[in-house]
């Protein structure tokens, strides 16, 4: 399907309802980047309230960081995500129709190549950075796998296909910093 056909059918779906039945939990879930990122200092008031198991914070800081620690990315959305003691986001893919769309704005040429899941036309890397040292009761779990971090720690999420899921029984809050970027 084209890509604007694409984005169409991400807004027709439900996405913690209709990703168990396409995902993919035999390929691969996620990779650790090598080496530690230089954190930003990170502001945490401002936190707007989310329904996804999280709240979360954008602002320049964060967005011109990860332009500046990931050069080879293009149209980056950048945010905090921080998640409060008890609470879960439910088992589920990023199908991104809403970053396309808006990607789309600034470049309307993809409209028009193909792109499915099992094959993305577009290499988006959606990559995850430990702000803190990981706490016991704090999941993140990407088909079926726990990731566990240290401050700095990056990982990239295969988020077209592993489905993945977070969940804070913690007694102290977990801020991870969540970039979406396409590979130029």
């Amino acid at each position: 399907m084209k890509l604007k056909e694409y984005i169409s059918w991400t807004n027709s779906i439900d996405e913690y309802k209709d990703s168990a039945s396409l995902a993919k939990l035999d390929t691969w879930g996620y990779e650790v980047l090598p080496g530690s990122v230089r954190l930003p200092k990170l502001n945490l008031e401002n936190a707007v309230k989310g329904d996804e198991g999280y709240d979360s914070v954008r602002n320049d800081l964060i967005t011109n960081w990860a332009k500046v620690t990931w050069p080879f990315l293009t149209c980056i959305d950048a945010k905090i995500q921080i998640q409060r003691p008890g609470e879960e986001c439910k088992p589920h893919l990023d199908f991104l129709g809403y970053y396309l769309e808006n990607v789309c704005q600034t470049l309307p040429g993809l409209l028009n190549v193909e792109h499915t899941l099992e094959k993305p036309a577009i290499d988006i890397w959606r990559v995850f950075v430990a702000t803190e040292d990981h706490v016991p009761g704090q999941v993140f779990s990407v088909n079926n796998k726990e990731w566990t971090w240290k401050a700095g720690d990056c990982m990239r999420l295969n988020n077209w296909q592993a489905l993945h899921w977070t969940k804070n029984t913690s007694q102290v809050d977990r801020a991870i910093i969540k970039i979406t970027g396409i590979k130029s």
